[in-house]
């Protein structure tokens, strides 16, 4: 595998040439039952969109809810994207320690500001420096400070963290138990770069900040579970080849409907083959 093409699960889920996204596809049909049950539910967007940046945006808020859930969380990705500059890795360091420390006296507003740049971080790592990045212009400046890390959210990014915090505190956070898993990494993900958003008393959960689907007519939106969505949690929970953490649920929050929906695994897995599918059905070295 040293040669190995796809660099993370969602690259190889979307490729339908992938022999991962094939043997999804072949293995489990059934995905339009299983997006009609979601969309049946009909949820209200709750947090409208706005002018940042939405991929960074969903980055930085699954940042802030793992703050959320746990005030010391350590986003190490954080650190990945500039290991090999010591000076940088000490401004990301006193990020973090700011994030923590605002986690713990409620701050929401330092958590946030300091998600938005570990999002920004976190990109760099998997992408690497690309033109465009605010993280540009600081190391340009010469001024990549933790003060000037902090400072890079810009207001309406601000806005829609706070929004979206707010809907779950109420709608997400009540309903979740430990023990937690924050950024867990799995078995197949030293085949194939995976790592979820947390794991919490054996569901997996995945955060997404879709806005949803326009209504031509009426103007308002509608939650969807996306294809690629539904196939990426199964992937999580089936990457858990060793059954390291006990997985038995997965679901999705759609962070702008605050709407959490959740299967049992086994019943999801029967669901989508349309037969009864053993977990130990987990691929191997199919990516």
């Amino acid at each position: 595998m040293n040669n190995y093409r796809y660099t993370n699960l969602t690259a190889a889920l979307r490729d339908k040439a992938s022999p991962l996204r094939q043997l999804f596809d072949s293995r489990f049909p059934n995905t339009k039952v299983v997006q009609a049950q979601y969309r049946a539910e009909e949820p209200e967007l709750r947090v409208d969109g706005g002018s940042a940046n939405p991929g960074t945006l969903g980055a930085a808020f699954d940042f802030a809810m793992r703050f959320g859930i746990k005030s010391q969380y350590d986003p190490t990705v954080a650190r990945n994207a500039f290991e090999s500059a010591p000076g940088l890795v000490d401004e990301i360091d006193a990020v973090i320690i700011a994030a923590q420390m605002a986690a713990g006296l409620g701050d929401r507003v330092t958590v946030q500001r300091a998600s938005w740049a570990f999002a920004l971080l976190t990109e760099v790592y998997r992408a690497g420096l690309q033109p465009g990045s605010p993280l540009v212009e600081l190391l340009e400046a010469r001024s990549f400070s933790a003060q000037r890390l902090l400072g890079l959210a810009s207001d309406d990014a601000l806005r829609q963290l706070a929004e979206l915090d707010e809907v779950a505190r109420s709608s997400l956070l009540p309903r979740l138990d430990g023990p937690y898993v924050l950024g867990p990494t799995f078995d197949g993900s030293a085949l194939c770069k995976a790592d979820a958003d947390v794991i919490a008393g054996g569901l997996l959960l995945d955060f997404k900040t879709s806005i949803g689907t326009k209504n031509a007519r009426t103007g308002s939106r509608s939650d969807r579970l996306d294809l690629l969505d539904l196939y990426q949690i199964v992937a999580y929970a089936l990457f858990d080849r060793s059954d390291s953490y006990a997985i038995d649920r997965v679901g999705i929050y759609s962070a702008r409907f605050g709407h959490l929906v959740s299967w049992d695994l086994q019943v999801l897995l029967d669901t989508l083959a349309g037969e009864h599918t053993p977990v130990e059905v987990k691929p191997r070295r199919v990516v």
